[in-house]
């Protein structure tokens, strides 16, 4: 077997065994195990860490995880107060030196988390020997002599502590309407009913005394949240201007797929900088249930499966964060993940809350935090966005701009989540937001490639379609569809010059067992006297025989090609394909013969009786997109008698080997997307050639396995055929 025979077999699996979701398949080469991990692609941006357990750091597959992704590590619990001594003089550095190792021996520099906390905290400090409350100064030598310790031990490798952790009150902060009464701004601590504010400060002051070089961060979760915002912005400035060497404020960042919004994020950001240099997203996870900060929910247990629709959100959630995140690469400077995986989550596997599985494999999501896209970061998108071509009438979204952006509007006011199935990379779709008005309104992530796309809403897990836009048969069912403005759509525009008709016909079939459905395109000069060549012309799996003439505009682009000279008129047959059905990714069990029956031994005989048509082999031609053009190869070999133009659409190709001669054929013609695999149809043309036969290939630039692409490929066809 030769080499070229290889490919041609390699490629027919590969479009066998794929999952065609037309215009939003990225074919691809095979899939090489990429070395570089967060910290490689967040270089330029911030250091990205994680909080680490005792098994993350002696398990070798755990370990290696760590290796190629962060360059900051965060105990998780290891190196808190009542970890490190649960009674005065009584320390425990096992575990918190093993990680404190681990980084050493790695070069991974250590966040120290924390030193002073109204939680886990060691509350030996606040009593004396008969458990009576100690004063404020006996606390303070206690804390003072413990942050020392603590610090002392690990300043050869920790660079920044959460000093104080979550040392303001949740609430709204508003006052009572009853008592007049305005809420304490403060948590109402052991640690601030014993010293009032001052704790923090002095805090503070003993870290910077044990280690003047570290940086100091105060922590605090809903530290987005606008009113929780403002108070421990209140009480950071009065601090510093105190003279509390407070260098950063760290945002836990434990939220969920609602919330918290990317207005307040970003605006939490901003007041942040004004008061301090550093930014830390200290403890990042995105849970699935509507939890947030410290209010906890867990979810552990056996692990359940999460609903895609949810994935999508949190997919969405994060590529929001880690944009804003890079936007402020100025101030902020380190984002950690809270826990290495799924499997480690203090939120339980359940709530789903981490780039990493249970088996710490890496989730989708992964990716989409990893492979951003830089230009999309600072693209400004240009509004001046219009009602897409294929929109129902009246109906003013989806919109499309000059860019290529998509934007879409859902009324849905009970909703919690709406998804729009395509925009995000290709990964999961555009997740829509919900406005004060309870309607939900989203851009597409990107501009999407020229031409047509389906798309459907997914709304709380249910797919339906959007009610804007028009449907169309694709993915074995009606699809909403939209078409991006492509830069060379006039040669399928509707023009002032003579139309042909587009009709329907209905054929028995023996194979089938029923009465079978095709549309037939007459040129303008067809008047039922003289007879014309014709091309069958096929769809692609999941779309039926409305595709090339309602997705394709296949009437409208002979129109123009025969108004202006540049092709022969001839009639287009397009026939159903599917005819034995095969489910999703399930195109290798299709049974092309019979539908070769159905093609040639039913529908040539019927359009011939039926149509004035010249019916010999060099006046007929076979092609077709995707499947359709895997069944023109399947046909076209079995049976070279019956067409001699032979055109296949990102549906494979041919190889010389597998041909008898070049006078069996009068045209081979292959094409496919600049994304799709355009080498191996230039090799596959190239080799043709050099067997002799007349072969053509084109490569659609900008378009990957879509409608844009075939457009293209048939306006590129048309003029080659029946030429005289």
């Amino acid at each position: 077997m030769d080499i070229n025979m290889k490919k041609v077999i390699l490629l027919t699996a590969l479009l066998c065994s794929a999952m065609l979701s037309f215009g939003q398949v990225p074919w691809g080469r095979p899939q090489v195990e990429d070395p570089t991990g967060y910290k490689d692609t967040y270089k330029d941006y911030f250091t990205v860490g994680v909080a680490v357990n005792m098994m993350n750091v002696t398990d070798p597959a755990q370990m290696a995880l760590i290796r190629k992704n962060f360059n900051s590590i965060t105990a998780e619990n290891d190196m808190k107060p009542v970890s490190l001594q649960p009674r005065e003089g009584e320390w425990n550095w096992e575990n918190a030196d093993r990680i404190a190792d681990f980084c050493r021996e790695n070069g991974i520099p250590l966040r120290g988390h924390c030193l002073c906390w109204h939680s886990q905290f060691a509350d030996w400090m606040f009593v004396d020997g008969n458990g009576n409350e100690v004063s404020k100064e006996v606390f303070y030598e206690r804390l003072r002599t413990h942050i020392h310790a603590v610090v002392n031990r690990y300043k050869d490798v920790v660079y920044a502590w959460d000093v104080v952790n979550e040392a303001i009150a949740d609430g709204d902060g508003r006052m009572n309407p009853w008592t007049k009464e305005v809420p304490s701004p403060y948590r109402q601590s052991r640690h601030f009913k014993l010293c009032g504010d001052e704790f923090i400060a002095k805090a503070f002051e003993f870290a910077r005394e044990a280690d003047p070089d570290a940086l100091l961060f105060y922590n605090d979760y809903n530290a987005a949240d606008p009113a929780k915002r403002d108070r421990i912005y209140d009480m950071v400035k009065k601090m510093k201007e105190a003279g509390v060497p407070i260098d950063g404020i760290g945002m836990q960042g434990h939220y969920n797929i609602y919330g918290p919004s990317m207005a307040d994020v970003e605006a939490a950001i901003q007041k942040y900088s004004t008061v301090v240099d550093q930014i830390h997203f200290t403890e990042l996870d995105v849970r699935i249930n509507e939890e947030m900060g410290g209010f906890l929910r867990f979810s552990r247990g056996e692990a359940k499966p999460v609903p895609e629709h949810l994935k999508v959100v949190q997919e969405d959630q994060y590529a929001d964060l880690f944009r804003i995140f890079r936007k402020y690469k100025e101030v902020v400077t380190n984002v950690t993940f809270w826990n290495l995986s799924d499997r480690d989550s203090w939120l339980g596997h359940n709530n789903y809350p981490l780039p990493f599985d249970v088996e710490y494999k890496p989730k989708r999501v992964y990716s989409i935090i990893k492979n951003f896209d830089p230009a999309l970061d600072n693209a400004e998108v240009k509004e001046d966005f219009v009602p897409s071509v294929m929109n129902q009438p009246g109906q003013k979204y989806p919109m499309v701009n000059s860019q290529g952006y998509a934007r879409f509007r859902v009324v849905a006011p009970d909703a919690k989540s709406v998804i729009v199935s395509l925009g995000l990379g290709g990964q999961g779709g555009t997740v829509l937001r919900k406005n004060e008005e309870g309607v939900w309104v989203g851009t597409t992530e990107g501009p999407m490639d020229e031409g047509f796309h389906y798309y459907h809403l997914t709304i709380d897990g249910g797919v339906v379609n959007d009610p804007g836009a028009k449907n169309y048969y694709g993915s074995v069912r009606w699809e909403s569809g939209i078409d991006i403005p492509a830069h060379d759509q006039d040669f399928y525009a509707v023009k002032d010059v003579a139309h042909g008709q587009v009709t329907q016909i209905l054929y028995p079939s023996e194979v089938t067992g029923k009465t079978e459905r095709a549309f037939v395109y007459l040129p303008p000069q067809y008047d039922g006297k003289k007879k014309f060549p014709v091309l069958y012309l096929q769809h692609g799996w999941g779309e039926d025989e409305t595709a090339w003439s309602n997705q394709g505009y296949a009437n409208l682009i002979m129109d123009n090609l025969i108004a202006e000279g540049k092709c022969e008129p001839f009639i287009i047959v397009m026939a159903y394909g599917l005819t034995n059905e095969v489910g999703w990714g399930k195109l290798g069990e299709f049974d092309f013969t019979r539908f070769e029956r159905v093609l040639v031994d039913e529908l040539v005989p019927y359009v011939d009786s039926h149509f004035k048509t010249i019916a010999k082999k060099d006046m007929r031609a076979l092609a077709g997109l995707s499947m359709g053009g895997m069944e023109t190869r399947h046909i076209t070999l079995a049976r070279p008698e019956v067409f001699g133009y032979w055109g296949i659409f990102s549906g494979g190709m041919y190889a010389p080997s597998e041909l008898k001669s070049p006078d069996q054929v009068k045209l081979i013609f292959l094409s496919c997307g600049s994304k799709e695999y355009p080498d191996m149809i230039i090799k596959a043309v190239e080799d043709l050639k050099a067997a002799g036969y007349n072969a053509v290939g084109y490569v659609s630039e900008g378009t990957a396995h879509e409608f844009q692409a075939w457009r293209r490929s048939l306006y590129q066809m048309a003029p080659l055929l029946f030429k005289k």
